[in-house]
């Protein structure tokens, strides 16, 4: 079952009320995956290696994305309808509709970059992720996919928001890799500038800034916590990801 939500602090248009729901208890943004004992991190190679390939990690994949996708269902036609009996209650005729959005990262949120982080047998990560980024052959976590085509089927505009530096070259093999991966029709795609420090207040200043644009974030996923920490969301799903973890709050 996905763990309980809680609030997070975030910024004053929200009172920082995301509720996080989560799969599987977490340390360091790790969720256990069968070690036992004292284990350093040259130890979970092996482990990781099974989790994969048992099927255990695209279960919980499919876990937490089935669950968002449940919720962003129920909760984007109550809106709407809630909208419209504010409207009747006024006499606002015609009723104008609420702007939604889904927030999504990127990496092992969006897209796997499982080939080469395994290749690299989850050593340095940030050069593993860099290969595979320029390779712009990844593909898409399906989940996360089928909740991106579920949000553009009900009109819910899709931002990506990635710590992948705004550099040209990342920008243009990001966009291919998105569209060969089956994404399309996304409103914005957000890269992290390299002049930024710190990925919470990057990304909660993204999402403050799509909500000054006049959108309601229905829901926003992503594998770390520094992806949804800051509010901004009516809601946070985090997916697993025992690969590699982001310490830069």
């Amino acid at each position: 079952l996905l763990a309980a939500g809680y609030a997070v602090a975030g910024g004053p248009a929200d009172g920082g009320k995301t509720r996080i729901a989560t799969i599987r208890p977490t340390g360091v943004g790790l969720p256990r995956i069968g070690l036992d004992g004292t284990v350093g991190a040259g130890d979970l190679g092996p482990s990781l290696y099974q989790y994969e390939d048992s099927g255990h990690y695209e279960s919980d994949l499919e876990k937490v994305g089935g669950r968002a996708r449940d919720y962003l269902d129920r909760r984007v036609p109550r809106i709407r309808r809630q909208a419209r009996q504010r409207c009747r209650k006024r006499g606002i005729e015609p009723c104008r509709m609420p702007k939604l959005a889904l927030v999504l990262d990127i990496d092992e949120t969006s897209l796997s970059n499982y080939d080469e982080l395994a290749a690299a047998s989850f050593r340095n990560a940030t050069a593993a992720l860099a290969t595979s980024a320029i390779a712009a052959d990844a593909p898409a976590i399906e989940p996360t996919l089928e909740l991106f085509d579920d949000a553009r089927r009900m009109g819910v505009a899709a931002f990506f928001i990635t710590g992948r530096p705004d550099v040209a070259i990342f920008r243009e093999r990001t966009e291919a890799n998105l569209t060969a991966a089956g994404y399309s029709g996304w409103k914005e795609l957000v890269l992290k500038p390299t002049d930024v420090h710190g990925t919470v207040p990057y990304k909660s200043g993204v999402r403050a800034d799509i909500e000054a644009d006049g959108y309601r974030i229905v829901l926003n996923v992503g594998d770390q916590d520094s992806d949804l920490k800051g509010g901004h969301a009516d809601k946070a799903y985090k997916l697993p990801n025992p690969f590699y973890f982001i310490c830069d709050d």
